[in-house]
């Protein structure tokens, strides 16, 4: 009678299962791959990403408004909101050098950030179907800086926007920051941190909880500040005032999440790819022996 399969530990931390009573490597031996056998190597993924990103980059450099630019854009709703969303560490651009260089860098820009979706969705499609594999979509949903939205949109419109609507615009700001942090954005990197069998997945949370802080702090302390203000007050209304401090901090905690989540991509990708061959070549002796 066959027993039942016990596990035997494989190179790095994962596992392998056998039946009881054969010997590893042996052709009447059960092998269990650590990842889903249709899955493929992400490191193809990782370099187009890197390489969309540096022409990105490139590009916002070559579109930024500059003067004596001959054609220049002065505001535009698009250059502002995605630029904002997709870039939450970098001041808020308004003004372009061109309609033809914003579209450019524009179009880069929502590239780059496609491009790395599916480097993450490939990642996640890598894992068996017992270990919560996942796509491209929820990415879109939990990277991209959707919280910051509401302070943005109209951010060029002329007319001067009443206390309550600026309160109520950071409140909104705040609820989606932490419905997108708590919800998506942990749950998320503590998924890709374990598709590469990392230990210590808990570490996780250095890489969205000192983004959040001075995220929330800003928001917070804005919607105080204008409800204290009311329709015909004063900042000096507001015993908690936003300071440049926390925009600065926030600012930099988002670059810093941002380095953090493609170093953390790129390992889950190199030890992917190393594992999903050591699989492969293993099954490959039990075939053949």
């Amino acid at each position: 009678m066959v027993g039942s399969p016990s596990a035997v530990g494989g190179a790095g931390g994962g596992s392998r299962s056998y039946v009881a009573g054969t010997t590893p490597g042996q052709s009447d031996d059960l092998f269990v791959s650590r990842y889903a056998w249709s899955g493929s190597s992400p490191l193809p993924y990782l370099v187009a990403s890197l390489v969309a990103m540096g022409a990105a980059w490139w590009a916002l450099d070559w579109a930024s408004y500059v003067r004596g630019a001959p054609d220049p854009v002065r505001s535009s709703e698009w250059w502002t909101n995605v630029t904002a969303v997709l870039l939450p560490g970098e001041p808020v651009r308004v003004a372009a050098y061109s309609e033809t260089r914003m579209w450019i860098a524009l179009g880069l820009l929502a590239f780059a950030a496609a491009t790395l979706c599916v480097w993450i969705g490939r990642i996640g499609r890598n894992l068996r179907s017992g270990d919560s594999p996942f796509g491209s979509f929820l990415p879109i949903v939990t990277f991209a800086a959707w919280w910051i939205l509401p302070t943005t949109i109209a951010l060029s419109a002329d007319g001067t926007r009443a206390n309550s609507d600026v309160m109520i615009r950071y409140l909104v700001a705040f609820g989606m920051l932490l419905g997108q942090f708590v919800l998506l954005r942990w749950p998320l990197l503590n998924r890709i941190w374990r598709s590469g069998h990392l230990g210590y997945d808990m570490a996780s949370v250095v890489l969205w909880l000192p983004n959040f802080i001075p995220w929330a702090m800003l928001f917070l302390s804005t919607s105080y500040t204008y409800l204290a203000m009311g329709d015909d007050g004063s900042f000096a209304d507001s015993a908690w005032r936003p300071t440049p401090a926390m925009l600065d901090w926030a600012r930099w905690t988002s670059r810093a999440s941002a380095v953090g989540l493609l170093v953390l991509l790129a390992v889950v990708s190199v030890v992917q790819h190393l594992r999903m061959r050591q699989d492969r070549a293993a099954d490959l002796a039990r075939r053949a022996a």
